[in-house]
């Protein structure tokens, strides 16, 4: 039980501060969540190519 109710106070505070975010404070979020997403994605295609290459090294 003490879970349960755990897990929905900290839902219901998250959503209560959710809800007080105005307009440009959930743009500037979700601008930081894409630049978050972009450095990951070429970190893990930078981290694939480089690894085809030394591989490719390797065989030759």
């Amino acid at each position: 039980m003490n879970e349960s109710a755990s897990g929905i106070s900290y839902g219901a505070s998250a959503v209560t501060t959710m809800a007080g975010l105005t307009f440009n404070e959930w743009v500037a979020l979700g601008g930081f969540l894409i630049g978050v997403a972009t450095f990951a994605v070429n970190w893990w295609y930078k981290h694939a190519q480089t690894k085809i290459m030394q591989d490719k090294q390797d065989q030759d």
